[in-house]
């Protein structure tokens, strides 16, 4: 039991480490996709196929079948006349279709679906897999997502310190422009993703050192690469995560000068990249418009996933167009919406609910808090960019659901009366008073002379 359970943790931690190295590319098609794909399924079926492991949650059940279904909808012909009701005459010509004017398909292009489709059910069984481990590998697997961050960060500190325009080709089938990633802002949403967990460990892991220097490499990193989404939430999630360690535990007068001081240093540096780079962006305005026309056509059924490029240049204004095509709408939402309708939109808002669900029942446990932090600036990173077309990020944001979602972490209901402190040398533990008459979790060495109580 105990090598399957290392079998398990090593192989899923391979896969984190390898999307973190081999899934910076956003492009269809790379075969460095394929390869991850491939070594998701091989680490992550057998742990389903065995039947073994923790129960998941019948919400999270049945939001990830609703989720592959919307998906497959697209592949399944309908009448014509039913299509023509809810779409764009000009989306309607030149519609894949079987006998003349027969069925028709929801989807645009069918194979742009399918490679969809297939990149989403393999992040779902993952997904699964994930929720299947005890809690206890669940937390083990965070070192390996941040040995794969950490790669990044060195490599992009290595090309910054050379050049502050990089671009390395022929290494990877698309050009590296920071870390391991084609795009800056994408290298940036994995990175300030890992934040909230690095001062997680920073406050209740013991492991100060290490993720002290983490974090200031990854702030020096957000800065170089240039990204204006990327700073901006790195800033939101320095700030955020320091409110998080604040309220958790106890900072000394000095701590908090030296907080207070990276803040600073940080803002300066921010301030100092917008003086450089105008931070209103005609152009995302300008496609989010555009978008917002195109679901109004097509609100009901959509254009089918992956068909964004094909649909959106019907829609395009020609005083717009230039020398490079438009391959996303840069605002993953409305392009979810506009390539998958109504049901994607449901979708969305389903999800949202289940999020905002889980934290009230997760708000004791520090490691499901953070990992809330990190989907919710995933999620607002969407707003502007596709952080979630590269596997590396897809994946980690995969993880961070795992960790929100898994029974076997969320916290016992138990009114909490106070805490008890022990300390045995340099080592201090923290453990729980309930009102519950068989709770055991606080032993008889409490009443000894190195025990305080703390109320809360």
């Amino acid at each position: 039991m105990r090598r399957t359970a290392d079998f398990r943790k090593y192989a899923l931690g391979t896969a984190l480490i390898a999307s973190g190295l081999l899934g910076g590319g956003a492009a269809t098609g790379l075969w460095t996709d394929t390869v991850l794909q491939i070594l998701i399924l091989l680490c992550a079926t057998p742990i389903l196929a065995s039947g073994e492991g923790e129960e998941i949650d019948g919400r999270v059940l049945w939001f990830c079948g609703a989720l592959l279904a919307v998906l497959l909808l697209q592949l399944v012909p309908l009448p014509s006349g039913l299509l023509s009701l809810f779409r764009d005459s000009l989306l309607l010509s030149g519609r894949q279709e079987l006998g003349g004017a027969g069925p028709e398909f929801i989807s645009l292009g069918l194979g742009r679906t399918l490679e969809t489709f297939l990149y989403v059910a393999v992040l779902v069984i993952l997904f699964l897999a994930l929720l299947r481990l005890p809690g206890e590998q669940l937390h083990a697997l965070l070192p390996f997502l941040l040995i794969g961050v950490g790669c990044n960060g060195i490599a992009a500190l290595i090309q910054y310190s050379a050049s502050s325009n990089v671009a390395i080709s022929d290494l990877l089938p698309f050009t590296i422009r920071a870390g391991f990633f084609a795009n800056r802002n994408h290298f940036a949403s994995l990175l300030y993703t890992t934040l909230p967990f690095l001062l997680y460990l920073l406050t209740f892991k013991g492991s100060r050192l290490w993720s002290a220097i983490a974090i200031l490499l990854f702030l020096l990193v957000l800065l170089a690469a240039g990204s204006r989404a990327g700073v901006l939430l790195g800033l939101a999630a320095l700030v955020t995560s320091v409110a998080f360690l604040a309220s958790r535990s106890r900072l000394s007068i000095w701590g908090v000068v030296v907080v207070a001081a990276v803040l600073g240093v940080y803002a300066l540096g921010t301030m100092a990249l917008f003086e450089e780079r105008d931070l209103a962006d005609a152009n995302r305005a300008a496609f989010a418009s555009t978008t917002l026309t195109a679901i109004r056509d097509n609100w009901f059924f959509g254009i089918g996933y992956g068909n964004f490029p094909l649909a959106y240049q019907i829609y395009e204004d020609p005083g717009l167009v230039r020398s490079y095509y438009v391959n996303h709408a840069h605002n993953d939402f409305l392009e979810v919406i506009f390539e998958g309708g109504l049901f994607a939109a449901l979708l969305l808002g389903v999800y949202g609910v289940l999020l905002l669900s889980q934290l009230m029942q997760v708000r004791h446990s520090h490691f499901q808090k953070a990992a809330f932090l990190a989907i919710l600036f995933v999620l607002i990173h969407c707003v502007v960019d596709y952080p979630l077309r590269t596997m590396a990020v897809a994946v980690a944001f995969v993880y961070f659901n795992a960790v929100l979602f898994s029974r076997d972490l969320k916290p016992l209901r138990r009114n909490i009366k106070g805490i008890i402190e022990l300390r045995d040398g340099s080592q201090i533990r923290h453990l729980a008073i309930t009102d519950e008459p068989n709770d055991t979790s606080v032993p008889a060495v409490v009443q000894g002379r190195h025990a305080r109580r703390r109320r809360v």
